[in-house]
């Protein structure tokens, strides 16, 4: 009997389930069942001459449509800037958005020579300057300070757009305790799978301030050196790479970049930073530096990365797309603040 090889292709998703295809190897094929693929083709015939028929049918019931200007759209600026207090300078980036009923073919890009400025009180303004090299407005911690607990507002300009503006408050931080807790073990569970070998587990470990509100990450940075032997050319080249990232925390319902103290008011938060602990340093790959920062976050950058990271997905086509949270008046973005704690 003849055998046919089938290869699954993984990287197909189902758009409903997100489940991956199980198959794969060599399937028998059945003997061929002449009756039923006749009564097939009569049913594909049938339906194919409906569809046909229902097509001539309403062609004449067909009006063009232009739905141009029919949403009221307009086009607004685009503004980003995060504050914190240690870092040596505040980067902000302008742009517009594009409208996406439009037919015309007007496309969102880099405003670089418009007006941004920064204000502590709302009356006495300083202006940033372009960065032609990061294509982002500069303004160093002399120019603007900026502080914990302080209120800082911002404006923007180009002609032809609405002014745009929006104010934010840096958060405070406490003494949360913050530590780094790695644990030996040989078996225990995460998400459903067992560990049921030698291995250590990283956990990350702080204390809520009680009576206000907290907003929480994780973040981390680091410098590792890769060393390339070249031994026709009689080179060694080592390459050096600096990675500051968010990283995902794990409990036993569910993952977080970013994390609200709702419902956990001045309790201890603990999470999984990384299950199986994999030490990759060997005489070619070394971590030269290594350290995590808790991050406070004021409420508009929090609100703006949890629509960001949670509502980007499409895993089911009937959801209705999320708003992306801005608290730019006239416009879209965000103006926000955040402040790093090293992780001792």
């Amino acid at each position: 009997m003849k055998k046919t090889q089938y290869t699954i292709d993984y990287s197909l998703v189902c758009p409903v389930t997100g489940e991956r295809p199980t198959v794969f190897g060599k399937v028998q094929q059945k003997p061929k069942d002449n009756r039923k693929a006749f009564h097939n083709m009569k049913k594909i015939s049938f339906i194919s001459i409906f569809v046909f028929l229902s097509a001539v049918a309403f062609y004449g019931c067909v009006d063009d449509v232009n739905i141009e200007n029919q949403f009221n759209e307009t086009r607004k600026l685009v503004l980003f800037c995060r504050l914190c207090p240690s870092m040596d300078s505040t980067y902000i980036l302008l742009s517009n958005s594009q409208l996406m009923y439009s037919g015309h073919n007007e496309t969102s890009r880099i405003i670089s020579d418009g007006t941004v400025e920064l204000s502590a009180d709302g009356i006495n303004w300083v202006s940033a300057t372009y960065d032609t090299i990061r294509m982002r407005y500069l303004i160093t911690r002399n120019e603007f300070p900026v502080v914990e607990g302080g209120t800082y507002y911002i404006r923007a300009s180009y002609p032809g757009f609405e002014e745009v503006s929006a104010s934010c408050t840096v958060p405070i931080t406490h003494d949360a305790k913050c530590r780094i807790d790695t644990v030996s073990t040989e078996h225990d569970t995460h998400w459903g799978t067992i560990y049921n070998w030698p291995h250590k587990d990283v956990y990350v470990e702080w204390h809520d301030a009680p009576g206000v509100e907290n907003n929480y990450a994780m973040a981390y940075r680091s410098l590792t050196s890769y060393q390339e032997d070249f031994y026709d050319e009689g080179e060694l080249v080592v390459t050096y790479n600096w990675r500051f990232y968010i990283q995902t925390l794990y409990d036993d319902e569910s993952e977080y970049e970013y994390i609200s103290d709702e419902g956990r008011d001045g309790s201890s938060m603990r999470f999984l930073l990384e299950a199986d602990l994999y030490e990759n340093d060997d005489e070619y790959f070394s971590t030269l530096v290594s350290q995590y920062y808790l991050v406070f976050l004021d409420r508009n950058s929090y609100l703006y990365e949890k629509t960001v990271t949670t509502g980007g997905g499409f895993d089911f086509l009937l959801l209705e797309p999320t708003h992306t949270y801005s608290n730019i008046e006239n416009g879209f973005g965000v103006f926000g603040a955040f402040c790093l704690v090293p992780v001792m």
